[in-house]
């Protein structure tokens, strides 16, 4: 009797704890997941602050991942002579991401039977050389072959003023260039063709860039701190474009002229109004879901309607960057997993996609490697002889490479001297500064150096 009691209450015993040992194993499951997502979160911090130590980030971050938003953090100066700290907040200008915007509208006039991709330029715009030829596809895809207004120096130069700019004005830069290959044979990013681009939506809604984007985009999603002409904007929360931000060096640098950048490059957001817009896109709460499969259908090179489409990890990795002086952007998305990636940063800087790219690999458990500061090398002293002389920049500027006491300088016509210092043969760098020199050896031809610092590269030849 005293076996079969104790049996009975054995049994009992199961059936009254099998709910609360069920409990058990649930919070146990829920205390893992929790600091799994922990440790992702300090992984993720860990890789945005080794981009902050070698000066390629200072700005905000924002990751989606696993159906929720669960990083979020802001890191350098919003504005580093008031001492004024980055915030979650800050507003920062997202440069060529601007083009999925632009692109986008296009996708939605195109699904509302406005227009067809398929469509010439010359059906917008009567008078544009070749028009017959060049599609509205061809400018969505930098597959039209129209030369880049970059290119142009008084381009460039407005670039740097505030001045009004015509349309028209605007468009001359390189309506009349010769195109640089037949449309739709070759991929050439050009800014050239957004702005036309922009001149079409116009055309077809009857409202300005700005406003359309506004009445399509911006309204529709609540993204109320996103906006259009960033010298103009009055917040406590824009943010002061550097070309440089260190601890010890401060490099401000002057705000593109809006007019000249417009629908190639001209908005300005903050982490989470670009959320909202993930959450658009993801949702086909602005085009159908048809409609972004198209737009994010690779073409040459891997660029869709707006998008640069890549296989990473196996995935599907949609993405788009902004770099201009002063200001960086990263938006990447695989919207089958629910993952978004948000960078923005108000310096220049030629590594945030690979930063985004880093943070995606943590979070699939992919292997990555952190960026490092870079070191100086010993070179052979004669070796070090072969970079001295004068090199001609233009009519009036020449750069000096000085050998002394095994050293290497670089001056500029009668700047101070700096050090140059030898990351690898023929490549050098600045100490406390993003400046790369490179040297070019080739044999019946003349030397040359090159000279990249943000986003200028200057060639000079050997005098």
């Amino acid at each position: 009797m005293r076996h079969t009691y104790y049996t009975l209450f054995l049994g009992c015993l199961t059936v009254l704890f099998t709910p609360y040992c069920s409990a058990l194993k649930a919070q146990s499951k829920a205390d893992i997941s929790l600091i799994k997502q922990e440790k992702k979160k300090q992984e993720i911090d860990s890789i945005v602050k080794a981009y902050a130590s070698i000066s390629k980030f200072n700005g905000t971050a924002l990751v989606h991942y696993q159906h929720k938003t669960f990083f979020e953090k802001s890191y350098g100066w919003q504005d580093a002579e008031k001492k004024l700290p980055n915030q979650n907040s800050s507003i920062y200008q997202i440069a060529s991401l601007t083009k999925s915007f632009t692109a986008l509208i296009i996708v939605k006039l195109s699904e509302e039977g406005k227009l067809s991709v398929k469509d010439p330029v010359s059906k917008f715009i009567p008078d544009y050389p070749r028009g017959s030829e060049i599609t509205v596809e061809h400018l969505l895809t930098h597959t039209s072959g129209i030369y880049e207004a970059l290119r142009n120096k008084e381009y460039f130069r407005l670039l740097h003023t505030g001045e009004t700019i015509t349309k028209n004005r605007e468009i001359s830069f390189f309506k009349d260039e010769p195109l640089d290959f037949t449309p739709g044979s070759q991929f050439s990013y050009t800014n050239s063709g957004y702005i036309l681009l922009g001149m079409i939506i116009e055309k077809m809604t009857g409202l300005s860039y700005e406003d359309a984007v506004r009445k399509i985009i911006l309204n529709p999603l609540k993204m109320n701190q996103t906006g259009f002409d960033y010298p103009a904007l009055k917040s406590p929360y824009k943010t002061v474009p550097y070309s440089y931000l260190s601890e010890t060096k401060q490099e401000k640098t002057e705000i593109w002229n809006p007019a000249l950048t417009g629908p190639a490059g001209q908005i300005y957001s903050t982490v989470e109004d670009l959320y909202k817009y993930y959450e658009g896109i993801r949702d086909y709460r602005i085009v159908s879901k048809e409609s972004f499969k198209k737009a994010t259908t690779p073409y040459l090179s891997g660029y869709g309607y707006g998008w640069f489409i890549d296989d990473l990890y196996g995935k599907k990795l949609i993405n788009h960057g902004g770099n201009i002086e002063g200001s960086t952007s990263y938006f990447a998305m695989l919207p089958h997993d629910d993952i978004c990636i948000i960078l923005l940063n108000n310096i220049t800087s030629k590594k945030l996609e690979k930063a985004g790219n880093t943070i995606l690999a943590a979070l699939l458990d992919q292997p990555y490697d952190l960026p490092k500061p870079k070191k100086e090398i010993t070179l052979d002293g004669s070796v070090m002889k072969k970079y001295a002389g004068n090199y001609e920049l233009s009519e009036d500027t020449v750069i000096h490479i000085l050998n002394e006491n095994g050293q290497l300088f670089i001056q500029n016509n009668n700047d101070p001297m700096r050090r140059m210092l030898a990351e690898k043969e023929d490549v050098f760098f600045l100490s406390d500064d993003d400046t790369e020199i490179s040297f070019i050896f080739k044999k019946g031809e003349k030397d040359v150096i090159i000279i990249k610092k943000g986003l200028s590269s200057k060639t000079a030849e050997k005098l």
